[in-house]
């Protein structure tokens, strides 16, 4: 047997290790070893390959082998019983060796240039060893009396070996975790929902989409509207007879400072472009997290409509009559209302009309254009009223008296006779216009001058004697007003 330190040493006849146990996996030299330079450190040399096959090789392939198992002389030959003795340490231990790149590290059998630590080891440590030290530690290896290692296969005395994690608890802890982080973003994206849903905008829309809608009381609803029993234009009926109404809207910038924010509204109103701030308030919290808004009540727009029309003629608005409406001054009503076109006209009448026109409430905070319904006799009115004018001047005509009351003309008596017998002759009928109606009616001027002439006969008082007499022509004018219509025709009044 050669040293260390020989050249070229010749190598042996590799003798064959008893059968070992199969599947073997490498044990890392539990107890010392010795070399030609001493004691080696357990687990130095005593690595075998990764499949834990026993190095048995063919006589004369030692040299084609460097790095799997050395130059080892004479190291099974002297190991013999080493491995006979320790069948059952290996048989009884197979599950333990399993654990493939564990213990088995390939090239520690029989590194190149350590010829000889095998071969210089005392056999009586390994090969006197009685099988039943293994076969009877408790563990498998926990209590090995070589060396410390016996820790080194199963992580210590009694613990049985880590068990990797199954595919299903690997499965739960991702399929758990995924569920957590689903319920963060799901918190954080219904946070946000929330917010978007409860956003001052919010309560702006919805009032303008019930506007849109024509849906008056829950637009006013939403926006705390107050309203009065003046408020003829402020219902359902008269909205969905306006025209002209919002038919879509633009949101611009929400400006929030403490618990006030203001919204910015572009309304497209009638063909036009109208721009609205609305106010709204915080009051309080819904779902704990989220503000709640309250839209300020808007100031509306007022439609006026002022009425030139007899007492008796009855104003609509928005289909709504103006009957136990309050005027503002005689004639004219201000309305308020929503953003929309209304119709205004008059109640139909036999003697007048008045031309239909429109109120527009544009947008909020204005004032519309009066909307003014000037009344226009019809032809039964036209004809009403000439009749009206003529039978007085028929009535005049007819008197029996130089003055007759009432009528626009006389003849005064200068003689001191007494007359009687007066008749009163038309030397020519004065034609006349009826005006326009003035707020309190039409009236009635003359358009050409009448003249009349009057006959009597005349008795001296003093005598008793009698003649005739007369006088004339004298000229006149029609005048005066007729201030309604009857069933009867119109009422005309004349000028004292």
């Amino acid at each position: 047997m050669t040293g260390p330190g020989d050249q070229n040493p010749q190598q042996p006849q590799w003798q064959q290790p008893p059968a070992q146990p199969e599947p073997q996996q490498g044990w890392q030299g539990n107890g010392p070893q010795s070399s030609a330079s001493g004691q080696q450190p357990t687990g130095q040399s005593g690595q075998q390959s990764p499949y834990g096959q026993s190095p048995t090789q063919p006589s004369g392939s030692a040299g084609q082998q460097s790095g799997q198992y050395g130059q080892q002389q004479g190291q099974y030959s002297q190991q013999t019983g080493q491995y006979g003795q320790q069948s059952g340490q290996y048989s009884q231990q197979t599950g333990h060796y399993g654990q493939t790149g564990q213990y088995g590290q390939s090239g520690q059998y029989g590194q190149t240039g350590q010829t000889g630590q095998y071969g210089q080891q005392d056999t009586g440590q390994y090969g006197q060893q009685p099988t039943e030290q293994y076969a009877q530690a408790p563990g498998g290896y926990g209590q090995a009396p070589y060396g410390q290692g016996g820790g080194s296969y199963d992580g210590g005395a009694g613990q049985p070996p880590k068990k990797k994690l199954s595919k299903k608890g690997l499965t739960g802890i991702i399929a758990g975790g995924s569920a957590l982080l689903l319920i963060i973003v799901g918190g954080i994206v219904g946070v946000s929902i929330g917010n978007s849903l409860h956003a001052p905008e919010v309560t702006v829309k919805g009032y303008l989409d019930a506007l849109k809608a024509g849906d008056a009381e829950e637009a006013l609803k939403l926006s705390g509207t107050e309203v009065t029993a003046a408020d003829v234009l402020l219902t359902d009926e008269a909205y969905k007879e306006a025209s002209g109404k919002v038919s879509g809207y633009t949101i611009g910038k929400t400006t929030t400072s403490g618990d006030t924010a203001t919204v910015q509204a572009r309304l497209t109103q009638g063909g036009e472009s109208v721009d609205q701030e609305f106010t709204l308030t915080k009051v309080g919290k819904d779902a704990v997290l989220f503000d709640k808004w309250k839209l300020e009540a808007p100031e509306l727009s007022t439609v006026q409509v002022d009425v030139v029309a007899p007492d008796d003629a009855v104003a609509t608005v928005g289909g709504v009559d103006l009957t136990d409406v309050e005027p503002i001054a005689e004639g004219s009503y201000q309305l308020r209302a929503l953003p929309g076109t209304y119709d205004v006209a008059l109640s139909e009448s036999d003697w007048y009309s008045a031309e239909a026109t429109t109120a527009t409430a544009l947008g909020y905070g204005q004032t519309a254009e009066p909307a003014t319904l000037s009344v226009a006799l019809t032809d039964a009115g036209t004809t009403a009223i000439e009749e009206a004018v003529n039978t007085y001047i028929d009535g005049c005509g007819a008197s029996t008296e130089i003055a007759p009351t009432g009528c626009p003309y006389e003849i005064r008596n200068a003689t001191g006779y007494t007359p009687s017998g007066v008749t009163w002759t038309f030397d020519t009928r004065p034609t006349f216009t009826v005006g326009e109606f003035n707020g309190t009616g039409w009236s009635v001027e003359s358009e050409t001058v009448g003249r009349m002439s009057m006959t009597c006969t005349l008795t001296d008082p003093a005598t008793g004697q009698t003649g005739p007499g007369g006088g004339g022509p004298v000229d006149f004018n029609v005048g005066g007003t007729v201030e309604g219509f009857t069933d009867e025709g119109a009422t005309f009044v004349p000028l004292p």
